[in-house]
């Protein structure tokens, strides 16, 4: 028996919202945003309890480079910040996950001494 429920709700916006309580009534996750329909925040949920059993755990210094799979089946990368915030993007899509991968390191290679000009 799971020792934890998701809560899913409307708030006062008229968006629906999820949270997941512990049955000690701590909220241990929410869904950090709103959604027009009750069904995408159900989706929501669902997503949640598919991936994160197997969601790796990253420890993020200042920033961290991302790598995923868009919809067209190409890997692309974002550079996020600490806090979240996307600094830079790929901008294009890669046919191999390898040479998405080439192109962040050749971000961290040249980025550092590369000039800026107006």
């Amino acid at each position: 028996m799971s020792k934890a429920t998701f809560e899913l709700y409307e708030d006062a916006a008229g968006e629906y919202r999820w949270r997941l309580r512990h049955r000690n009534g701590n909220i241990i996750a929410d869904s950090g945003e709103g959604y027009n329909s009750k069904s995408s925040a159900r989706e929501a949920i669902e997503r949640v309890q598919g991936y994160a059993p197997e969601a790796d755990v990253l420890d993020v210094g200042q920033a961290s480079f991302e790598l995923y799979e868009d919809a067209a089946g190409e890997y692309r990368w974002r550079l996020r910040h600490r806090n979240g915030n996307i600094v830079a993007d790929s901008g294009e899509g890669y046919s191999s996950r390898s040479a998405a991968e080439d192109a962040v390191n050749s971000v961290k290679q040249n980025a550092p001494g590369a000039e800026a000009t107006d």
